[in-house]
């Protein structure tokens, strides 16, 4: 009987808490030089002359025009965005992701390299990880919120995002 109040004591505590809002960029921004664009067009013409040689025009087109949308997507400032992290789930401007669609949570510390991020592993089979840069709140209320809602794991930012990062994205 204890116990059971103990519980339900802590899971009002949860349903009492103030939510979490703040915003931020949607990612960080890397000022490319012309030398990056350069190098991306060097790339990119090398890549579609050798698919060319080897008789495949489709696949050199294709590398042409991905070179050309890649150009765009680093040209592209990021939009600020509004996070949330409430009773209901986590709301990134007007999209909510319910507690129950997310798996779990965790929360990459500040390196000298990173910002902290708060990283959530959903329940579906095909969705992505979802990263929110945790610069412009503490983690520790992001940690004492969450852990009322969600399992908290050792989630580390994906590969990708790394790669992505260290070429400028």
């Amino acid at each position: 009987m204890i116990i059971h109040m103990e519980e339900n004591t802590a899971s009002k505590e949860a349903v009492n808490k103030k939510p979490i809002e703040w915003t931020d960029y949607e990612y960080t921004h890397f000022e490319k030089g012309s030398e990056w664009y350069w190098a991306l067009g060097l790339v990119s013409v090398a890549g579609a002359v050798a698919a060319l040689i080897f008789n495949n025009v489709l696949f050199a087109l294709f590398i042409l025009i991905a070179a050309f949308v890649l150009a765009i997507f680093a040209s592209r400032k990021p939009n600020e965005v509004t996070f949330e992290i409430s009773q209901r789930g986590l709301r990134i401007d007007d999209v909510l992701y319910p507690f129950q669609s997310l798996k779990s949570f965790g929360i990459e510390e500040l390196t000298p390299k990173h910002i902290p991020r708060l990283i959530f592993k959903s329940k579906k089979l095909f969705a992505l990880d979802i990263i929110i840069p945790l610069e412009k709140v503490h983690a520790n209320e992001v940690h004492d919120f969450l852990i009322h809602f969600l399992p908290q794991d050792d989630h580390h930012e994906p590969l990708v995002h790394k790669v992505m990062e260290w070429l400028g994205f």
